[in-house]
């Protein structure tokens, strides 16, 4: 079976873009994918230390939170899912302090731990429209610690202020499905 790892980043179970992800779940599953989820704000992550013991290493960050189960999930994956709001062009807290965690997924050559091939999809939701120009990179930057560990960009979800929920939830569902 393959799987699928989730990672929710809205600190509201109730926002767009969590209902988004539960439609791309539902439609992975329904394409044989079992689900692992993980929910940043739920979860105990300690900053990088900058200890640098991982990189020389080729090792999982020797902090001991919850990431060490995020990492064995994420080693063992077909595809992962991430999620996140915008805040005035910048990415919740919790979830920066989760995306730096991911140097150790590098050997100490720089290649990727992961293993080659795994298929990724991110859901975006957009505060005010008039900070839509400052987003693109803000996605970019969150797309590119996966792509930089050899991931695979299948598709991404753009949400609106302004979109029809109904729409959203949709196209969600037929990512998952398309997986």
């Amino acid at each position: 079976m393959k799987k699928l790892v989730v990672v929710l980043g809205s600190a509201r179970q109730d926002s767009v873009s969590e209902k988004a992800a539960m439609e791309f779940i539902k439609g992975a599953e329904e394409a044989g994918y079992k689900s692992v989820i993980f929910r940043a704000n739920d979860m105990n992550i300690k900053g990088c230390t900058g200890c640098g013991s991982c990189r020389r290493n080729g090792t999982d960050c020797v902090i001991q939170d919850d990431m060490q189960k995020y990492y064995g999930e994420l080693r063992s994956c077909s595809a992962l899912l991430v999620t996140s709001p915008n805040y005035y062009a910048n990415i919740a807290g919790p979830m920066i302090t989760f995306m730096n965690r991911h140097y150790c997924m590098n050997n100490p050559d720089k290649t990727s731990r992961l293993q080659p091939g795994i298929k990724l999809a991110g859901i975006f939701a957009q505060g005010a429209p008039e900070n839509y120009p400052k987003y693109p990179a803000t996605y970019d930057w969150y797309l590119s610690t996966f792509t930089g560990k050899g991931m695979e960009l299948t598709d991404k979800l753009i949400i609106g202020g302004d979109s029809n929920i109904e729409a959203i939830l949709n196209k969600a569902y037929e990512m998952g499905k398309n997986l």
